[in-house]
């Protein structure tokens, strides 16, 4: 039997840290490749104005260093797209599949021309 899977909002304090940290740098390589077509779907998309302009005050650095910096700034623009992303956790706040593997399923899923 598997181990339990969690939806982002049910999971601890420390486990949204550690989801967030994963999280972050598949968002600003998105946004590096100009890729925000399915994670811009979301309703509620203030959150990733914020997220975009501080990964663009750090167009010159390093993914690492900009999902880093981003972190400081919008970690809870992060918190809140992730609980509207249909993404599942272990109880640690790793993810069940990749970000890029999450992404390769909802592009196939996606109506034409999103």
């Amino acid at each position: 039997m598997g181990e339990k899977l969690f939806h982002f909002d049910e999971l601890s304090e420390q486990a949204k840290v550690t989801s967030i940290k994963s999280f972050s740098e598949f968002y600003v390589r998105c946004y590096r490749s100009q890729n925000m077509e399915i994670l811009s779907q979301v309703p509620d998309q203030s959150m990733l104005w914020q997220i975009n302009q501080e990964v663009y005050r750090n167009k010159f650095e390093s993914v690492e260093h900009a999902a880093k910096d981003t972190i400081i700034y919008c970690s809870h623009s992060y918190a809140k797209l992730l609980s509207e992303l249909d993404m599942k956790y272990f109880a640690n706040g790793n993810s069940e599949i990749t970000w890029n593997e999450w992404y390769d399923r909802q592009f196939v899923a996606a109506p034409h021309g999103v």
